[in-house]
C-alpha cells in the first residue's frame, strides 16, 4: 500500500512538472504570414513567457528584384519590433497577450539598419498564453506607407490543458461546546459594502462560410475586421478562412465592420452587428463574394447618393478604394459602369439621373489614377431592374450601381 501511495505520488509531481517545464514547439505550422522575408523556427512556453524565436533574411535575390522595380542600384531596409504588438487566440481578440522585450532586435523607436545578404536572429517575448491555448496570431501592426509589418495568423503550438485537480475533502469540524449561560449581546454592526467586480463581456460565436454567389460553393477566403483596441482606438484583425468556413469569438454589444477578400473575386464589405445579441448565443452568417470575370455584373454595394442627386457621399470612398485597387492590380482590366433607378418618377429623368451617377463613379476612378479609356460609364434608368416588387426595399434593390468587365 506505502509504495502504491508513492508511486502514486510520483505520478502527480510528474503530471503537474509538465507544466512548470518549458514546453517547446519546433518549426510551427503557420497558416498565413504577411511578410515573406522572416521565419518562425521556434516559441517556447516558459512558466512566465512565450517566447517565439525568428530568422529575418534579407535575400540578395529579392533585393536585386526591389531594385529592378525601382531603378535603384542599391537599397538598405531597417527592421524593429513595435512594442504595440500583441499575441491573441485565433479567432478570439478579447484576450490579448501583451509584449514584454525582444532579444536580438531593436524596439522602435530604435531601428538596425539591414543590407541585402544579411541574416538576423532574435526573439520576442509575450505574456504566457492560457494552457489550452494551441492556436494564435501575432498581430504587429497594419502596414502603411513604405512601413510594413510582421502578422503571422494561424500559428499551431502544444499547449495542453492543466490537469482538473480533485478538491482535498476538508476536515470534519468539531461540535462547538454547549453554553449553558446566556451570552452577551454584541452591539450589531451594519456589513460593509462589497465592492462588485465589473462583469466580463459577453461572447457571441459568429459561424459562417464564404461562399461564391453563382455557384454557391466555400471558397478560400481572407476577413479583416475592425475591433476596439485598448486604447479606445480601433485595431484590424485578419482571418484566414482556407476552407471558406470560419468562427470567431466577439464581444456582445458591439458592430464589427468586415471586409472579406479571395483571389478572383471582388471584395465585399458588411458587419457582425451584436448590438442586440446576448451572451452565449452562437449567429450563423454567410457572406457572397463575385467572380471577376468577362461578362460578369458586379454590384457596388456601398455607394451612396442624395435621394435625386449624383454627387458622390464620402461613405462611397472605401467600396469605390477597393474597385481601384483591383483595377491597379489587373492593367489589362476594362469595365462598363452602369447606372440603375427605381422605376418611379419620369423615364427621361431617370436615364439622365443614372448616367449622371455612373459618370461620377468613371471621375472618381480616374483621379485615382485608372485611365479613362479603361472605364466607359452608362446609364439605364430603369430598364434592367432585378426585381419587380413595389416595396420600398425591393425598389432600394434596384437603385444601384453595376460595373461589368469587359475585358481583362
Amino acid at each position: 500500500m506505502k509504495r502504491l501511495r508513492y508511486l502514486l505520488g510520483v505520478f502527480t509531481l510528474i503530471s503537474l512538472g509538465t507544466y512548470a517545464q518549458k514546453i517547446t514547439t519546433l518549426s510551427p505550422t503557420v497558416e498565413q504570414q504577411s511578410q515573406p522575408d522572416v521565419t518562425l523556427n521556434k516559441v517556447e512556453l516558459t512558466a512566465d513567457y512565450t517566447i517565439l524565436h525568428f530568422t529575418f533574411e534579407f535575400s540578395r535575390r529579392r533585393q536585386s528584384l526591389q531594385d529592378l522595380i525601382l531603378g535603384q542600384s542599391s537599397r538598405d531596409q531597417f527592421i524593429e519590433v513595435d512594442p504595440k504588438c500583441r499575441l491573441y487566440e485565433s479567432g478570439n481578440e478579447g484576450r490579448r497577450y501583451r509584449f514584454i522585450k525582444a532579444v536580438g532586435i531593436p524596439v522602435a523607436p530604435q531601428k538596425q539598419t539591414v543590407y541585402p545578404g544579411d541574416i538576423v536572429k532574435f526573439s520576442v517575448y509575450f505574456e504566457r498564453l492560457e494552457p489550452g491555448v494551441e492556436e494564435f496570431e501575432m498581430f504587429e501592426g497594419k502596414d502603411f506607407g513604405d512601413k510594413r509589418f510582421w502578422n503571422f495568423y494561424g500559428v499551431h503550438i502544444r499547449n495542453p490543458k492543466r490537469p482538473v485537480q480533485k478538491p482535498k475533502p476538508e476536515p470534519k469540524k468539531e461540535e462547538p461546546p454547549v453554553v449553558t449561560e446566556t451570552p452577551k449581546v454584541e452591539p450589531t454592526v451594519p456589513p460593509l459594502e462589497q465592492k462588485t467586480e465589473p462583469a466580463a463581456p459577453a461572447l457571441i460565436t459568429v459561424r459562417g462560410t464564404v461562399i461564391d454567389a453563382k455557384t454557391q460553393k466555400p471558397i478560400p477566403a481572407k476577413i479583416s475586421y475592425i475591433v476596439p483596441s485598448e486604447n479606445n482606438g480601433l485595431d484590424s484583425m485578419q482571418l484566414s478562412a482556407s476552407s471558406g468556413k470560419f468562427k470567431l469569438t466577439l464581444d456582445a454589444g458591439n458592430k464589427y465592420a468586415y471586409v472579406a477578400s479571395a483571389k478572383g473575386y471582388f471584395p465585399v464589405s458588411g458587419a457582425f452587428d451584436l448590438t442586440q445579441a446576448k451572451g452565449g448565443q452562437e449567429i450563423n452568417s454567410e457572406i457572397m463574394l463575385n467572380s471577376v470575370a468577362v461578362g460578369e455584373a458586379i454590384t457596388l454595394n456601398n455607394i451612396y447618393f442624395d435621394t435625386g442627386k449624383f454627387d458622390l457621399l464620402s461613405a462611397s470612398s472605401a467600396e469605390l478604394d477597393r474597385l481601384t485597387e483591383l483595377m491597379r492590380d489587373n492593367p489589362a482590366m476594362e469595365i462598363r459602369v452602369e447606372g440603375h433607378t427605381d422605376n418611379l418618377g419620369d423615364f427621361d429623368k431617370n436615364v439622365e439621373l443614372s448616367q449622371n451617377r455612373a459618370s461620377a463613379v468613371k471621375k472618381y476612378l480616374i483621379v485615382k489614377g485608372i485611365d479613362s479609356a479603361r472605364i466607359e460609364a452608362k446609364g439605364l434608368g430603369s430598364t434592367r431592374p432585378v426585381t419587380k416588387g413595389a416595396s420600398e426595399s425591393e425598389r432600394r434593390r434596384n437603385r444601384r450601381v453595376e460595373f461589368v468587365v469587359i475585358k481583362m
